[in-house]
């Protein structure tokens, strides 16, 4: 009661935090003398012995935590004391959880020394956060940091401060968390954890939360998608529906353009390895990019990605309070101009690009304030896969057979997705059209976990991206009933070409010419001297902004040399601007463009073999 009365004393704001540490640090101090007292007992030792027992437990600190450090699903057991090689002992608790969960600030504080891996690190990459009292505790084995801190930086509990890994001497992927009263030795951390213990939520808490989704949509989430017998469902290849033409071209104000790096990688000489996704710009408040000012992110020697990687393919998802220009690419260098995702107010874009990294890191600019993620899905590497372009192809369509149910798990084998053996990932336009409300459509390796995409209530929306493939297929659900439209413009496989990432740089802008792409095929030159290549150019990864007019558009994407295919690579709403990704032949010098409906063209080249 004493203690009550001192703590109210101490005013309302504090009164409810104290009190809570307090309770958490009696109740399991008194746990622990009454397991003492229950052993002591059962040895019938002396009275003296018994209290020497209880004192020494009763001086044990038990330290408050008011944050559990890891996000759910996850799971622990005390193994503090636990023998370790070298004749170590193990000082922490280790919370073993998938690679990509959050980590947590389990107290306010700062962050006073960082941990950064390298060959024969135990740690590997890691923090040491301290509390005002001194206290500090040990968080290891991270695949990344959290954006936008470094030593020295100030974090409050449940912030987000970094992501599981197996970095440093770590089989498997966890964190190891250790606590030092007083900035003292380690305790048993095991109390402290198990009281606060978070390991069955997997919502972040407040102020670390990923961005807002659309209106009517689902947030993001890292956990694994539930996982249910695969429908399998034969692709159809019908060709979309299009819309007549309009006659009057859309009124629209160009985007700002951001200056980029000049191109620094060979062509001809590059492979790519697809590893698991790593997380290294999270969309949470903290790490907001704001206009103009260019932020640096590390990437290199983090979770598959080694000090000596030089480019690394990445998967982009954006929102934004009103239009945004993104631009991911090499830090430092020359200006040019282009943009890697055009992001629209509250709806989130999804794009993907190759990015030559600096001293190990890249580096993101935006047009307008945005939250903005940044996956590594590949690593450059002297063995591995190359992207070849196909002739766009529709794979699945469900407007010619059932709608796709809310929470259908369609299977779309390797073989109907158009490559030969050793399919490793595809490059492909995903459209949700009128569905039931706003949802997430869940895209994965069949028997994975890969990307969540939110989409609003509206009648068209549409994204592409890179996706892995597993040796049963590419798989996709939605939480909402919808149709849904797949077409893809890229196989990467073993005997697919190389290549290489380029600076992002701008080859055609239709409204620098006045006019729109129509139903009337367009010739876009894309030479190696344009695009500031070293040598001939057969293939190019471009990223694409399509601006609309007063109607919806579908825009057809080919090798000039070829026939236009029946599926379009980009179908963007009625007064609406979008960004897409694709791979596309030009041995000619040249590719073609061509719309069912009037709409501004924006083509930048971001990688070319």
């Amino acid at each position: 009661m004493a203690v009550e009365n001192a703590i109210s004393s101490w005013g309302p704001t504090a009164a409810p935090l104290v009190r809570r540490r307090v309770r958490v640090a009696l109740a399991a101090t008194l746990a622990m003398v009454t397991a003492t007292a229950g052993a002591v007992s059962a040895a019938q030792p002396s009275i003296g012995a018994l209290n020497l027992a209880i004192a020494a437990q009763s001086t044990a600190q038990v330290v408050p935590l008011d944050q559990f450090p890891v996000q759910g699903l996850c799971g622990f057991v005390n193994s503090y004391g636990a023998p370790r090689s070298n004749g170590r002992t193990h000082e922490g608790v280790d919370i073993i959880a998938k690679v990509g969960k959050f980590v947590y600030a389990v107290r306010d504080g700062v962050l006073t020394k960082q941990y950064i891996d390298k060959p024969g690190s135990l740690s590997g990459n890691g923090w040491r956060l301290t509390a005002a009292d001194g206290t500090y505790f040990f968080y290891a084995h991270l695949s990344a940091f959290g954006d936008g801190l470094s030593l020295g930086s100030r974090v409050v509990a449940g912030q987000i401060i970094g992501l599981v890994g197996k970095t440093g001497n770590a089989g498997t992927p966890h964190l190891h968390f250790e606590v030092h009263p007083g900035g003292g030795p380690a305790v048993d951390p095991t109390p402290s954890v198990k009281a606060v213990d978070g390991c069955k939520v997997t919502d972040p808490p407040p102020g670390a939360v990923v961005p807002v989704p659309p209106s009517g949509g689902t947030s993001p989430s890292t956990t694994s998608p539930t996982t249910t017998s695969p429908t399998t469902t034969s692709p159809a290849t019908t060709p979309p529906t299009t819309t007549p033409p309009t006659t009057t071209p859309p009124t629209t104000t160009p985007p700002t353009t951001t200056p980029v790096a000049a191109p620094v990688t060979n062509i001809g000489t590059s492979r790519w390895q697809f590893i698991d996704p790593v997380v290294v710009l999270a969309a949470v408040p903290a790490s907001v990019v704001r206009p103009e000012v260019t932020k640096t992110v590390k990437v290199a020697g983090l979770y598959g990605i080694s000090t000596t990687t030089k480019a690394v393919m990445v998967r982009v998802s954006a929102t934004a309070g009103q239009s945004a220009n993104v631009l991911v690419h090499p830090c430092g260098g020359t200006t040019s101009y282009a943009t890697t995702l055009a992001v629209e107010p509250g709806a989130m874009a999804i794009g993907t690009a190759p990015v030559t990294l600096s001293n190990g890191q890249l580096c993101v600019t935006s047009s307008a304030t945005a939250s903005v993620r940044v996956t590594v899905v590949a690593k450059l590497a002297a063995s591995g896969v190359g992207g070849s372009p196909v002739t766009a192809r529709r794979v699945l369509d469900t407007r010619t057979a059932t709608k796709l149910a809310a929470n259908q798990l369609i299977t779309i084998p390797p073989a109907s997705l158009g490559a030969a053996s050793g399919l490793k990932a595809i490059t492909a336009t995903f459209t949700i059209l009128n569905p039931s409300s706003g949802g997430t459509l869940t895209i994965t390796p069949c028997g994975s976990t890969e990307m969540k995409a939110p989409f609003s209530a509206t009648a068209v929306t549409s994204f592409s991206t890179l996706i892995r493939v597993s040796a049963a297929g590419l798989c996709v659900k939605s939480t909402v009933a919808t149709d849904l439209l797949i077409d893809v413009d890229g196989v990467w496989s073993a005997d697919g070409p190389s290549l290489s990432p380029l600076a992002p740089v701008r080859v055609f802008d239709s409204r620098g010419i006045r006019t729109t792409v129509g139903s009337s095929p367009i010739t876009i030159p894309i030479s190696s001297a344009a695009i500031g290549a070293q040598t001939a150019v057969g293939v190019v990864q471009a990223n694409l902004t399509l601006i609309s007019g007063s109607g919806p558009a579908s825009v057809f994407i080919w090798p000039c040399s070829q026939p236009q295919p029946a599926a379009s690579v980009a179908v963007v709403g009625a007064g609406k601007t979008a960004a897409f990704s694709v791979l596309v032949a030009v041995s000619t010098g040249a590719m073609c463009a061509a719309s069912n409906a009037p709409v501004d063209l924006v083509v930048d080249v971001v990688g070319a073999g």
